[in-house]
């Protein structure tokens, strides 16, 4: 197993321009908005200067920014479009480029599959947490620079509640990035396209993000209004209830919609998201026995 994931950590890594315009974008973007639009303005504008010096900011909040905007709606949705088309370079471009048969022979497709799975979603995970270092570094460097408040001092803060917010956070999009890799890998196994992969991929994501709104308004008509608890199946509801039962104590109820009175506990959406993970990577790997790698 080692070996063949020190293989694929090396193979992605050595899709240099696709792993730099599409992973390292991340931590780089985040470096540069630190640069271009919170130090150097304030280094060379009075005006800046003097906004930044009343600015409030928190370092709890920026640690966190990079994790709770991957898996909102839409933000979340579209920020996830660069891991996508990584994901869609890892499998559908083996297809396109005709190296399955290279490194097939002599190797387990399951353990293949797995390990790209593991060296993706480490490298997007690792990158995540670069990006939040870089933000917070950014953001502390500033309030030093321009005499700012970056608090709340450790003394102030409960330690315990934070932590379990930010590993929950974590954890949901994690998550989160294991099922759109899934989706991404399970379209490329169809249509052996990158940009098939992408696309069916993203407009998943947006229809799954948008089911709530669509049972609403079918419920409205059809004078269903239980109609809208069939969103409790969907992993993007799941997730969310996971955080809202960890940090709030109480299952979500997606803002209050009306009709909508399946809260499941904690235990039952944990179990609906490990029945997705499972499904969509067992799927994968069951079609991925199947597929003629020669044409």
């Amino acid at each position: 197993m080692r070996n063949v994931l020190s293989a694929e950590w090396r193979k992605l890594l050595g899709h240099t321009k696709a792993f730099s315009f599409l992973v390292l974008i991340f931590p780089i973007g985040a470096l540069l908005i630190v640069l271009f639009i919170d130090i150097l303005p304030g280094l060379l504008i009075p005006e800046v200067r003097e906004f930044s010096a009343s600015r409030s900011r928190t370092w709890t909040g920026d640690l966190l920014t990079v994790w709770t905007m991957l898996t909102g709606f839409p933000g979340g949705t579209f920020l996830q479009i660069p891991f996508i088309g990584f994901i869609a370079v890892a499998f559908a471009g083996e297809f396109q480029w005709g190296t399955w048969k290279n490194i097939l022979p002599g190797q387990s497709r399951t353990l293949l599959i797995l390990a790209k799975f593991i060296v993706l979603i480490s490298l997007f995970l690792l990158t995540l947490m670069a990006t939040s270092l870089i933000l917070t570094g950014g953001n502390w460097l500033s309030s030093i620079l321009f005499d700012s408040s970056y608090g709340p001092p450790l003394a102030e803060l409960d330690v315990a509640q934070y932590v379990a917010e930010y590993l929950s956070q974590l954890m949901v999009t994690f998550a989160s990035l294991v099922i759109s890799a899934a989706i991404a890998a399970l379209v490329a196994m169809y249509s052996r396209s990158v940009m098939a992969s992408v696309l069916l991929t993203i407009g998943v994501s947006i229809l799954e993000s948008s089911l709530v709104l669509l049972l609403l308004v079918v419920g409205s008509i059809l004078n269903r209004p239980s109609l809208i608890n069939i969103f409790v199946a969907t992993p993007i509801y799941n997730l969310e209830n996971i955080r809202s039962w960890i940090l709030e104590g109480v299952g979500s109820n997606v803002g209050g919609m009306p009709g909508f009175t399946a809260v499941p506990s904690l235990n039952v959406s944990v179990g609906i998201v490990v029945i997705w993970l499972l499904g969509l990577l067992g799927l994968t790997a069951v079609i991925f026995h199947r597929q003629d790698i020669t044409s």
